[in-house]
């Protein structure tokens, strides 16, 4: 069996519980990963404690959206991938969990550099500066001011600004 971290009740993290759970299976298009680390982002807590909309809870809920680990099983129809790859996972519902089925398209492979610990806190981070510089539209010859250069995402938005040109100067705390 695998476990978990889960509720079913919105409230403080009182409400988390570690369950076991049954071993995923990899459908079609999918990997089992066996997760090694998972990202902590404000969604979750916010989806916890009521504070974003979501559906009514009708079986105990999963937690988290990133995580980084070893595939363990491929589905059929998966080339791109093998067993004993390092992957990091972004918008993969349940993370927080010994193990995991997930489609590659969100999966990345992890390079030796890179640790699990690190590719977990890459999703929602890097995707959230991506788009924000997108959006702003972002350019070579750019200056970018990033208030909180320090945190993950301003240190992702830091990352894409400088690989695109642009000069950048940024906030943190004396810490």
């Amino acid at each position: 069996m695998a476990r978990a971290i889960v509720y079913t009740e919105i409230g403080s993290p009182a409400v988390l519980h570690l369950i076991e759970v049954p071993d995923p299976v990899a459908a079609r298009g999918e990997v089992v990963v066996r997760i090694e680390a998972a990202g902590a982002n404000p969604i979750d807590a916010k989806l916890r404690g009521g504070k974003r909309p979501s559906p009514p809870i009708t079986e105990p809920r999963p937690v988290g959206f990133d995580g980084a680990g070893v595939i363990e099983a491929l589905g059929e129809g998966v080339d791109d991938f093998a067993v004993g790859d390092r992957v990091a996972i972004r918008d993969g519902h349940g993370t927080y969990s010994s193990a995991l089925a997930i489609p590659t398209e969100n999966l990345a492979k992890l390079p030796d550099s890179v640790t699990t610990a690190e590719g977990a806190g890459i999703g929602i981070p890097a995707g959230t500066a991506y788009q924000a510089l997108r959006s702003l539209g972002v350019t070579e010859g750019d200056v970018l001011l990033v208030h909180g250069g320090s945190g993950a995402v301003g240190q992702a938005a830091v990352q894409f600004a400088v690989a695109w040109g642009a000069t950048v100067i940024a906030t943190g705390s004396p810490a």
